[in-house]
Order: structure tokens, then C-alpha cells, then sequence
């Protein structure tokens, strides 16, 4: 009979019921231990000594508690850590670094350095940020002082200096334990059989002493590669977009930790991951709130529009449908994203708001953890930049669009705008007055003016202040026009302003020569050189044109414009004379390719960058960059020692032109030569103001707000189109329409086409002027309230665990609703409850905007308190008969007693309405509508 040291017969082994279970020393005596001994040793000793793998995880966990003279004293927290992870973006390295801070649990922080062109920059990073965490975290778990060094080093560049000694060797990263996997039980993995005896017959003394947070964990079975510790383990699976389960997470109940896999490249595979512990998942909450949201978009003059919304309001369901489910994150979610197209042209905008959904939301499925504010802010950041790279690549690379995006998690609502959008929020005048749940409001209420406030950021790092001054260090660095400031009319380019340009403004010599120093895009034009100037220079040449140019600049004291310009023409005479003393013909070739830029406005066309590398358009990368090395490698290179700064511009010019010449002839969009300029030094695309030079960034303005109960929040977010709306307008708009989101926007965006319209009648001059598109999306956000439970007293109730407990909406079992049905060509499908087909010629805009004006005659009714309802009803039915095309109309839209599910598409605006209430304009199959509750 097979025995066991404690319990005798091996669980498995046996048949039948009558077995009785004896120890090894019942049955062996005192012959017992050494019989086990030659299994290798003392059963005793084996039994009280600890695991291998836990003496090594602990011994490793203990010296990565103290760094540089630094000690991490917080028991049970482990130390901060860092690894150097590789990003698509350049490629280029940049630091991880890991961060543990006790709140109500133990969280993990992860944040992520600058990108770097060396894994030793990279290293000099973690090692920084980790140094200030050993310094301040321990007493700061918001990681104030962490969150600020990391902004920080975006803008330093270390010297070769300080890239010496321990921080950057790699043994100076990774310092926590992480450890393989492997299916428990099996003999292969242990070296001798005793350890495999020893390590089955320790599993029966392991029990269970604590339960995994967060859903959907599952106990492992007897196959699945576990993390090589003891314990019982509980895995959390997530599947990939093949269809495959994989492991996210392991928890042992045994000791209460968790552990994520450190390696993310590639799919699954057991043998190469490595788990390192992480902190407990976030228990994720339901927030009771409504949410509703609408959005117009207006083409413009041409009929074209630009403007783009994308509305995802169960964020998780989405998730769920694309392989990327949210079991940890807060309800509600929602994203709501609002592109705008540059110059006129829609492909960019159309681009990036099919995709930036593909970026953001696996960034946010992999957090376990209810993410800080900064972290959610990196996640977007992270997702615009990549969406960004993408889009330089794809064939809608010259093109170009702003954005704002608003993502709702829980209470917490984040807003982030880039470029021309901009983002209010308004807020009631009186919150007390919206604090019951609106199925319990009145239906109609007086009119009152709402508080708007135009969002400038609030998270560090992105405000409005800190993007500002960040993108006009970029623009400096850039050598950038400097007389652009964003301001309506002023125009950034690629290209320097022409000498035949400048010439042909009725100018006087001291404004020509500003004028050009100040649009020169490189050295050569600051000097005011032209080409075949610049490629016979000798050394010397460079401040003698400089001294021409002081000559005509002339005074400037107390003159901002002209300190900077005659700044700029002399370092760019100082340039010009250091590069042609270290390499003439260097310079000169460096020269051609920045006047060659210049004359193709900055977009290198295939048939010029192939005769430059003397080779077939659409040639490939390969013949492209041999050209390149052959025909540049020894000019440019002369310049790389003495010069690096130009001479790295130069081969920033090249790719641009290896770019072209090896594209394939396919068909990519590019603006008209004299119109490649934008308005905005922020937005996403626009290839050919980022490369060679970064003139476009994608710095964003962030804010984050808390949505507190009892209240309602109204959120509105407006492209470029409509930066002539005003703040009152705003006011008016969303006053008059309260809770009617669609309806608010249609509202903005009219008064905006009504502005155009009368600038159109009294402009001769405004034909020829593009007129642009306008889009809004508007969202409004009511929390429910809180009751009080138990007694009054809140130290009593305090010391009986009582507490303040959030109201859920309530929504009725079934209504009687009326509706308003006008049906437009684009939705003309078969409809047997319809009453006429649609008006020949009638858009989703036209019906829309007809609706709208009956929206705002219901509104107009009076507002007693008793007969206001009766009112409602009796004006909404005369509408319908007047205006409604469904059947139901010779009944005043009465469609009587519905349940939830009987008409699926009004179950999300029915329900919601107070009796007497009137909603929104929203748009089924059949057409554009509008509901009136009965009852």
C-alpha cells in the first residue's frame, strides 16, 4: 500500500471505501526517517525548510529594498523597480518604472519615461525616477514629486558624461524576483525525486486564507503553468483577438498576492513568461447616473464635412465585442471623441476617428488597478501618440485634424483637447435644484441660466499654461516661423518664405529683411542667400551676410521681432562659417537639400526625391537607402563631428526623400503647392510640418472632473468651425435644452450656419472663401443622490457602520409614450406603420432641424403647475397630425402602453422621461423622432 510521511495511502492510489489512513511512522516505527532519508535527507529538515524558489524571491525582494544609499522601509510594500521596454515609435527605449503605494490596498503605479535612442539613456532614466521614489514615496503615496521628475525629463537630454557606472548596466533594472511557470506536479520540473516528493506532499498542509478581488478568477487546474511558488493559485484569462485564453493575472490564495506577466511581446507562451507580483485589482463600482449624448455635425460651403463624432457610451460592451473586455473598470464607461479636419479636407479626421478606439481601449483593459488620474491622462497620451505614428505612415499622411475626447469612468470624467477643439462644461445654476433623479423631476421646469466654463487642464503636465509653453519650445527648437502665435491668419509652413514672395509685398527693406529671417526654415535663407549663393560659399561667407543683415535690420532696441530675428541671422552666420571651415562640399550638399525642401513646399515629390538619389520612382526602401549611403554618407558624415546638429538635419531631409522615392505609386493625398500651411502648432498628422522638423506637436490640454452625487453636468465639446460661438451662446443653448444633448447641438451649430449665411450676404469677397465645417458633441451627466441611513447623529451612526447609500434610478415597468415621426430620403426602407413616404429631397439634417423648431414651440407652452402637461400633450398631438408621417398620427402619436423591450429602439429614451417630459431628437431605421410620455 502506497504511503504518505503524515497521512499514509498517496490520494489516487486506492480503490474501495474501506481504507484507513496511518502515518509512515505508525507503520515503519523508528526505521521510518531513514527509509525517507534516502529520498535525500532528514523528512523533519525537508519539511521545515522553505522552498528554493521562495528563499531565492525573497532573498532577491530584500536587496532591491535599498538602492544608492537609499532603504525602502515600508514592510509588506515592495520597492520600487524599473524595466527598459522597446517602443515602435522611432524605435526608441524608455523606462518603465513599477511604483507600490499602500492606500485602502496595495496598488501598483506604473509610469513611463521619455523615449530614448539608447537603452543607456533609457537606464539614466529608471534609475532617476526610481532614486526620487526611494526619496518620496514612501511618504507620498500620490507620487507628486514622481509624476513631476517624469515630466521633467521630456526636456533633458543627458550628456555622455553621466551615462557611466551601476545606472546604466542592465543589472541595474529589474531588481524585484520574477519568477518562470510550469504545471505543479509534474516530475520534469524537479531536479531530484525527493524535492518532487516533498513539494507534492507540502501541498495537503496549503489552504486557502484569502479570496481574489475583481471577477471572473478561476481556480487553476491541475495542468495550467503556474508561478514556481507554493500556494493555490487562481487565474484571471483574457483572449486574444484569435480566440485564445491565455493568463492575465495568478493569485495565490495562499498568501494573498498577485502577479502579472512582465512579458508582453508576442502571444502566451509559458516557458518564456515571468511573473512578477503586482498590486490588488480594483473591485469595480456601478455608479447610478444617466447618461445621454448627441452630436451635429455641419458640412460646410462645399458640402463637405469635415468634422467627426464618435460616441461609445457602453464602453465595456465595446470592449467585450472586440477581445478587450473591462472586467476592473468602474461603471458607467463611455468615450466620446470629436475629430476635425485641417485645410479643408476630412481624411485624416475620418482616419483617426475609426481608430483611436483600436489604441485606447487595449491600454485600458490591461489595468487591473483603478488607475490614477495621471495614469489615465498617460493612456490617452500613449494611444494619441501611437494613432499619431500610425497615421504618418498611412496614406492620409499629409493631412491633418484636431480632436477632443472625453472618457467617463465611474464619477470620473477626463477631457483632453488637441489642437483648434475646445471643451465647456456647464453646470446648473442652482445644483440643489437637479439633486432628485430626473425620472422623479417635474417635467418642465423654468428656464434658468447655466454656468459654462471653458476647460484649460487641470492635470500637471497638460495644462493649458504648461502646453503652451511646451509647444513653443518645440517650435524654437524646431527653427520655426517666429512670428506665428496661433492667432486667426497666421499660418505655419515647412518651407521658407521666398526671396521673389517677399519681394513681390509692398515691403520696406528693413520689413523684407525681417520678414524673411523670421520664415526662414533654415541657416542658408536666414542670411538671405539664395541657392546658387549658398552652394558657391567659401568659409567667412556666412557672417559677412549677417553683417548685410544687421546693416538693414538697423536699431532694434525695445523691438521683440527684430532681437529675434537678428538672433537668428547670427547663429545662423556663426553655423554657416563652422560648417564650411569643417567640410565645404559638406555644406554645400546640406544646403541643396534645404533649398530643395523649400522649393517643394516641404512635401518631396516622388519624381524629384528619385532624380535626386538617381533612381526609378517607387524604387523601394532598399535601392532608395543605398542611394542615399552612396551619394551622402561621406558629405554628411564630414559635418557629424563638428557640426552634429546640421548635419542630423540633413539626414532627417533624406529620409523624407527615401520616403518618396521608394513609395509605391499609389495614390496619397497632398495639398496644392501654396497651401500646405495650418493654423494650429498642435494636431495629429500632418507629416510634413513634423518631418524633417517638429513644428506640429500632439501636447494635449487635459482636466479631470469628479462628478458628485446629485448633480448634473453638462459636457460640450466644438471643433474649429465653431470658435466664433461664444460662451452666452453656449449659455443659451444648453439652458433651453436641458437634457437633450442632440438638441443642444443642433441648436449651436444652426446659429453658426446663420452666422455664416449673413457674413456670406454682406461679403462680396466670401465666395471665394471656404466656408468650414461646424460639429458639436454634448453629453450630460446626472448622478443620482445620496440618502442618509440610521440615525442622525454621524458619530452614531459612524460607530454602527452607517452610512450615506446612492439612490438608483428607478425606472417604471412600462409608460405611454406619443411620438413624432419624420422620415427623410436616406432611411426610406420599407415601413408598413408609415403614413407618407419621405419628402423627395429631405435629409437627417433637414428633418432634424424641423424637429428642433418643434422642440423649442413645445418649450415656448406655458409653465403652470398644473395645466402644463394637459398643454404639452394637446400642442404635441396637433404637431403630429400637422407634421408626424407614421400612421399613428390620427391618433395625436399615441402608441399607448409599451414595456421595456417592446420597442427596442425608444427603450433608452422612454423610460428615462418624467411624465409630461418631451425628448430628445434621435434618429431609428424609420426615421427621425421625437417622444412625449403620457403617462
Amino acid at each position: 500500500m502506497p504511503i504518505d510521511d503524515k497521512l499514509g495511502p498517496i490520494e489516487g492510489t486506492s480503490g474501495g471505501g474501506a481504507w484507513k489512513k496511518y502515518t509512515a511512522a505508525e507503520v515503519l516505527g523508528s526505521e521510518a526517517a531513514s527509509l525517507l532519508g534516502m529520498f535525500g535527507g532528514s523528512a523533519s529538515k525537508q519539511a521545515a525548510a522553505k522552498p528554493k524558489e521562495v528563499e531565492e524571491a525573497e532573498m532577491q525582494e530584500l536587496r532591491a529594498r535599498s538602492f544608492g544609499g537609499l532603504h525602502w522601509r515600508l514592510e509588506g510594500v515592495p520597492a520600487p523597480d524599473f524595466v527598459v521596454i522597446e517602443d515602435e515609435i522611432g524605435p526608441s527605449y524608455r523606462a518603465e518604472i513599477s511604483i507600490f503605494v499602500q492606500q485602502d490596498s496595495l496598488k501598483e503605479v506604473r509610469l513611463l519615461g521619455p523615449r530614448r535612442a539608447a537603452v543607456e539613456e533609457a537606464r539614466k532614466d529608471g534609475n532617476d525616477v526610481r532614486r526620487i521614489a526611494f526619496k518620496t514615496a514612501q511618504k507620498d503615496p500620490t507620487l507628486l514629486e514622481v509624476c513631476r521628475r517624469c515630466h521633467e525629463l521630456e526636456s533633458v537630454q543627458w550628456p555622455a558624461a553621466v551615462l557611466v557606472g551601476e545606472d546604466i548596466q542592465q543589472t541595474s533594472e529589474q531588481k524585484l524576483p520574477a519568477v518562470r511557470s510550469r504545471p505543479p506536479g509534474k516530475r520534469d520540473n524537479y531536479a531530484t525525486a525527493a524535492e518532487w516528493f516533498h513539494a507534492n506532499n507540502a501541498k495537503e498542509d496549503l489552504t486557502e486564507q484569502f479570496t481574489a478581488v475583481g471577477p471572473h478568477w478561476a481556480l487553476c487546474k491541475v495542468q495550467t503553468p503556474v508561478p514556481i511558488l507554493p500556494g493555490i493559485w487562481y487565474v484571471h484569462e483574457r483572449q486574444d483577438q484569435e480566440g485564445k485564453h491565455s493568463p492575465a493575472l495568478f493569485f495565490n490564495a495562499s498568501t494573498g498576492k498577485y502577479y502579472r506577466n512582465r512579458i508582453k511581446e508576442g502571444s502566451y507562451n509559458h516557458e518564456t513568461s515571468r511573473w512578477v507580483q503586482t498590486g490588488i485589482p480594483h473591485q469595480p463600482q456601478d455608479h447610478f447616473m444617466l447618461v445621454s449624448h448627441g452630436s451635429a455635425c455641419l458640412p460646410g460651403a462645399s458640402g463637405r464635412k469635415d468634422a467627426m463624432a464618435v460616441t461609445l457610451p457602453e464602453l465595456a460592451r465595446t470592449g467585450a465585442l472586440l477581445k478587450l473586455p473591462l472586467p476592473f473598470a468602474d461603471k458607467p464607461a463611455s468615450l466620446f471623441l470629436l475629430v476635425d479636419g485641417l485645410r479643408n479636407c476630412s481624411i485624416a479626421a475620418e482616419w483617426c476617428a475609426k481608430r483611436f478606439h483600436t489604441h485606447f481601449l487595449p491600454r485600458l483593459a490591461a489595468c487591473h488597478s483603478d488607475p490614477e488620474d495621471f495614469e489615465l491622462t498617460s493612456m490617452v497620451r500613449e494611444s494619441l501618440e501611437h494613432l499619431d505614428h500610425a497615421l504618418l505612415e498611412s496614406a492620409a499622411r499629409y493631412a491633418g485634424c484636431s480632436l477632443a475626447v472625453a472618457l467617463l469612468l465611474g464619477c470620473r470624467l477626463l477631457i483632453c483637447t488637441l489642437g483648434a477643439c475646445r471643451a465647456v462644461i456647464c453646470s446648473p445654476p442652482d445644483e440643489s435644484s437637479v439633486e432628485a433623479p430626473a425620472a422623479k423631476r417635474p417635467a418642465k421646469q423654468a428656464t434658468a441660466k447655466w454656468h459654462v466654463r471653458t476647460l484649460n487642464g487641470n492635470v500637471p503636465g497638460h495644462t493649458m499654461a504648461e502646453v503652451q509653453m511646451a509647444e513653443r519650445k518645440r517650435r524654437i527648437d524646431a527653427y520655426a516661423p517666429l512670428d506665428f502665435e496661433g492667432k486667426p491668419g497666421q499660418q505655419l509652413t515647412a518651407a521658407s518664405m521666398s526671396i521673389e514672395a517677399v519681394a513681390s509685398e509692398s515691403l520696406s527693406d528693413q520689413d523684407r529683411v525681417l520678414k524673411q529671417a523670421l520664415r526662414a526654415a533654415h541657416p542658408f535663407a536666414a542670411l538671405g542667400m539664395t541657392r546658387a549663393e549658398a552652394m558657391a560659399a567659401l568659409p567667412g561667407a556666412g557672417m559677412t551676410a549677417a553683417t548685410a543683415v544687421q546693416t538693414q535690420l538697423g536699431l532694434f532696441s525695445g523691438k521683440l521681432l527684430l532681437q529675434q530675428a537678428w538672433n537668428r541671422v547670427k547663429h545662423a552666420g556663426e553655423t554657416v562659417d563652422k560648417m564650411l571651415s569643417q567640410d565645404q562640399y559638406g555644406a554645400q550638399q546640406l544646403a541643396a537639400l534645404c533649398y530643395t525642401m523649400d522649393e517643394e513646399d516641404g512635401i518631396m515629390s516622388p519624381q524629384r526625391a528619385a532624380t535626386l538619389l538617381g533612381v526609378e520612382p517607387g524604387c523601394g526602401e532598399a535601392a532608395a537607402r543605398s542611394a542615399v549611403e552612396f551619394r551622402y554618407r561621406a558629405a554628411l558624415g564630414g559635418l557629424d563631428a563638428a557640426c552634429p546638429a546640421d548635419a542630423a538635419r540633413g539626414w532627417h531631409i533624406l529620409r523624407e526623400v527615401i520616403d518618396a522615392a521608394a513609395r509605391p505609386t499609389t495614390t496619397i493625398w497632398t495639398p496644392p503647392i501654396g497651401s500646405r500651411g495650418v493654423d494650429v502648432a498642435r494636431a495629429m498628422g500632418l507629416r510634413h510640418l513634423k518631418q524633417p522638423r517638429k513644428l506640429v506637436g500632439v501636447e494635449f490640454v487635459s482636466e479631470l472632473i469628479r462628478l458628485k452625487p446629485g448633480t448634473t453636468s453638462c459636457l460640450m465639446l466644438l471643433t474649429s468651425g465653431a470658435r466664433a460661438i461664444s460662451q452666452e451662446q453656449i449659455e443659451a443653448a444648453v439652458s433651453r435644452n436641458v437634457s437633450r444633448p442632440k438638441a443642444a447641438c443642433l441648436h449651436l451649430v444652426s446659429s453658426v450656419a446663420a452666422t455664416q449665411e449673413a457674413g456670406a450676404g454682406s461679403s462680396a469677397s466670401s465666395s471665394s472663401t471656404e466656408v468650414p465645417s461646424v460639429g458639436a458633441l454634448s453629453a450630460f451627466f446626472t448622478v443620482a443622490g445620496t440618502t442618509k441611513l440610521g440615525s442622525a447623529d454621524p458619530k452614531k451612526r459612524k460607530a454602527s457602520g452607517e452610512s450615506e447609500s446612492v439612490l438608483p434610478f428607478e425606472r417604471p415597468k412600462k409608460v405611454r409614450i406619443a411620438h413624432l415621426l419624420l422620415k427623410c430620403e436616406s432611411m426610406s426602407g420599407p415601413d408598413s406603420q408609415a403614413r407618407r413616404p419621405a419628402p423627395k429631397g429631405r435629409t437627417q439634417a433637414d428633418a432634424e432641424q424641423i424637429l428642433l423648431k418643434l422642440l423649442h414651440t413645445l418649450d415656448e407652452i406655458s409653465q403652470g403647475p398644473q395645466d402644463s402637461v394637459r398643454k404639452t400633450t394637446a400642442k404635441f398631438g396637433e404637431l403630429c397630425k400637422q407634421h408626424s408621417d407614421c400612421k399613428s398620427a390620427s391618433g395625436n402619436g399615441d402608441l399607448g402602453f409599451v414595456t421595456q423591450g417592446q420597442i427596442k429602439e425608444f427603450d433608452s429614451i422612454a423610460f428615462d422621461l418624467p411624465v409630461g417630459g418631451v425628448s430628445d431628437i434621435f434618429a431609428t431605421p424609420r426615421g427621425v423622432h421625437i417622444l412625449h410620455r403620457l403617462a
